[in-house]
Formats: structure tokens, C-alpha cells, sequence
């Protein structure tokens, strides 16, 4: 009978260990927190005296691009040719 009240009181004990995840943790307390790695803050602070402007930018107005007109042919005028003269023969008499 001492042996199903063992039983019984190591099931019941297994019961909660198997369904939590439980962790134990060990430390000491300082009142600061600590985390590591360890980020310092970055705080801006504007340097003194000195202004580093950007590069001017210069823009030009644009470029068109024409395309050049058709060139034009010039026909020369027709020389008017006359036939050589005829020579016809004396006239008989």
C-alpha cells in the first residue's frame, strides 16, 4: 500500500515538470542593467567652425539634336544645242 502512495505522489510531482518549461536562472542583482555586447550611445555633436558644403552642380540647358535637312540637287539648265548648219550645194546653172 506504501508503495502505490510512493507511485502516485512521484506521478504527481512528474506531472507539472513534464507539461512547463521551467529555467533557473542564477545571478546578482547591482540595480544596473547590464547587457553585453554594450552599444555606448551615439550623441551628435556638430564640429565647430567647420562647414563642408556640397559640390556645386552646375546644369547646362539642354542640347537638341536637328537632323539636318535633305540636301538639295541642283539640276543644271539644258544648253540648248543646235545641229551644225547644213551645207547644201551650189544651186545648178
Amino acid at each position: 500500500m506504501l508503495r502505490k502512495w510512493v507511485l502516485a505522489a512521484l506521478a504527481v510531482l512528474m506531472l507539472p515538470l513534464a507539461s512547463a518549461q521551467a529555467g533557473v536562472r542564477i545571478g546578482i542583482g547591482i540595480g544596473l542593467p547590464i547587457y553585453r555586447p554594450y552599444y555606448r550611445p551615439y550623441y551628435y555633436r556638430p564640429a565647430v567652425g567647420v562647414y563642408l558644403a556640397p559640390a556645386p552642380v552646375y546644369v547646362a540647358p539642354p542640347v537638341y539634336v536637328v537632323p539636318a535637312p535633305a540636301p538639295v540637287y541642283v539640276q543644271p539648265a539644258p544648253v540648248p544645242v543646235s545641229p551644225p548648219p547644213a551645207v547644201y550645194p551650189a544651186p545648178r546653172s
